[in-house]
């Protein structure tokens, strides 16, 4: 039996050949180039239309560089001290036991019935929106603040206890709750007794004021100034339920 010798014929690259495989080698060439070449001016477009931090100078000279943000963007944490910061002057006035001697605040009048509220409440109120704002302080009034503390004969402390993460609520706005208590010092309750003060608070970005607050200010001026600063208004505050705390 014989046996032949098979093989494979070999693949010889003809002059003919040479064109074509070069133009494919070039087509495949330019698509790379040209992908490149857009990538490139994507990311040189994002980089030149970024826009640079904003550098702020104070009328007191102080400098300081912010980010851009829109006009109605505010930092979590800063709703949350605002809140806490308005539920404290709000809810805290008259002398607990121990405390300094200090004079009798006789309050702010806010209708024709005379009912008083704190001083401090009747300033900490103008960083409510004007339409709640006088729900609210008829409400403080008559329900939460006791005429006695005009006198001198009781005294309460708010503690705020903790704070929700603001969650947004419309375009800018946001809710956020609060769990507090208020300690309440009368005489017949010296030690203090302790009421729940849970809330849902609504809130809104306002635009700060523009004009510098003037020397001849009292502290709680100057309190209230900061909070309007933070650019943040309180819409509504509803009692938190039970079911809602969770």
């Amino acid at each position: 039996m014989q046996i032949r010798n098979l093989k494979r014929p070999r693949w010889r690259l003809n002059s003919s050949d040479i064109l074509p495989i070069s133009v494919a080698g070039l087509a495949i060439a330019l698509i790379i180039l040209s992908s490149a070449t857009i990538w490139l001016a994507v990311s040189f477009s994002k980089l030149a239309n970024q826009k640079p931090p904003t550098l702020v100078q104070q009328v007191d000279g102080k400098a300081f560089t912010v980010r851009p943000e829109t006009v109605l963007y505010r930092e979590p944490e800063v709703i949350r001290r605002t809140i806490s910061d308005w539920a404290v002057m709000t809810l805290t006035w008259g002398k607990p036991p121990g405390a300094a001697n200090t004079t009798i605040d006789e309050g702010k009048p806010i209708n024709s019935k005379r009912d008083r509220i704190p001083t401090s409440s009747w300033e900490a109120s103008f960083l409510l929106a004007p339409d709640f704002r006088d729900i609210f302080l008829q409400q403080l009034a008559t329900d939460i603040v006791p005429q006695s503390v005009f006198a001198g004969q009781s005294a309460a402390v708010l503690v705020p206890q903790n704070f929700s993460v603001p969650e947004i609520a419309g375009q800018g706005r946001w809710k956020l709750k609060m769990i507090a208590t208020r300690i309440v010092f009368d005489d017949a309750t010296p030690a203090g007794r302790s009421i729940p003060f849970n809330r849902i608070f609504f809130v809104r970005a306002i635009p700060p004021p523009q004009n510098p607050l003037p020397q001849t200010v009292n502290d709680y001026q100057r309190i209230v100034y900061s909070l309007l600063e933070r650019g943040i208004q309180i819409e509504e505050i509803r009692p938190l339920e039970r079911e809602e705390k969770r």
